[in-house]
């Protein structure tokens, strides 16, 4: 991942994103001005994904598979949902919520 100018990473580790209802693995980055996905060299058929945290409007804790508790749903302002498998989803929700605090976008 390439950091815009004034960008800083605050956090990055190992996660899944779900793309058309498969678990993609990979790493997710939490910048100062965005979250950032990249998968994993040589998946097949995936992306990267970034959302400006300014289209964030909600982060909410949630189950996969609807029994593990380790996701964490993106909530875009836009009506649309992107969700991710991560260790730590209350500090993952912390984190983010903590980025919107600081510039006040929520």
């Amino acid at each position: 991942m390439n950091l815009q100018p004034n960008e800083n990473c605050c956090c990055e580790e190992g996660a899944s994103h779900f793309q058309n209802f498969i678990a993609v693995g990979g790493n997710l980055c939490l910048t100062n001005h965005r979250l950032h996905f990249t998968p994993k060299a040589g998946v097949a058929d995936s992306h990267e994904w970034s959302l400006d945290l300014r289209l964030i409007s909600d982060v909410q804790l949630c189950k996969t598979m609807f029994m593990n508790p380790n996701g964490i749903a993106i909530l875009m302002k836009d009506g649309n949902i992107e969700n991710f498998i991560v260790d730590d989803r209350k500090a993952w929700k912390e984190r983010i919520e903590r980025e919107l605090k600081l510039k006040s976008i929520r």
